[in-house]
């Protein structure tokens, strides 16, 4: 027979509490990542754009930024669309 030594509930608990705070700080440490990650890939993908000149020059910088939403807002509406159809295929499979 085999004498296996039990665990107490107060050691159970406090093993529990160190890994649940361990999780948190992982969980804390990503998300500063990810914060980091995005303002870098925004310092490099988007810069400021300059806004000092005439009227004429403003006009044509709010005319750009409008051409490139419309761009991002008919890929964003082309890879929704994938992804629907993506699922829907899925869900086919599953049946």
């Amino acid at each position: 027979m085999s004498h296996d030594k039990k665990m107490t509930s107060s050691r159970k608990h406090h093993l529990k509490s160190v890994m649940l705070a361990i999780a948190a700080n992982w969980i804390e440490n990503e998300k500063k990542e990810l914060v980091a990650a995005k303002k870098a890939y925004m310092a490099e993908h988007c810069p400021a754009p300059n806004t000092s000149g005439d009227q004429a020059a403003l006009i044509n910088i709010c005319k750009q930024l409008h051409a490139a939403i419309d761009k991002i807002d008919e890929d964003r509406y082309d890879i929704l669309t994938k992804v629907g159809k993506a699922d829907k295929e899925i869900d086919d499979l599953k049946i």
